[in-house]
């Protein structure tokens, strides 16, 4: 879905790509750009699934990732992301520094 949102392959108006683009872009810096949303699901108060999706823009090429952890009380979209980075920086697509 999210490759089909980027690609428009939906049709919406280009201005709209662009306003949601925009609005989750993240970091931008030396010629690349991560962009994402996260998010928590809660049950019975309990944070029980966490995620976060998004892309990074390097050069010419387009990365997409998606991260979804579950736990009985401790997933949240911040530790989703927490581990994403992680892996992205084991990939090389992306550190810390570039934040």
């Amino acid at each position: 879905m999210l490759n089909k949102f980027y690609y428009n392959q939906f049709g919406f108006s280009p201005e709209n790509i662009k306003a949601v683009k925009d609005s989750i872009c993240l970091y931008s810096t030396n010629g690349s750009t991560l962009s994402g949303k996260t998010g928590t699901e809660e049950v019975n108060g309990h944070n029980t699934s966490g995620w976060f999706i998004g892309y990074i823009e390097k050069g010419s090429r387009t990365y997409f990732f998606a991260t979804n952890i579950q736990s009985e009380k401790l997933a949240s979209g911040p530790l989703a992301t927490e581990l994403t980075f992680s892996i992205l920086s084991d990939l090389k697509l992306w550190t810390t520094s570039q934040e």
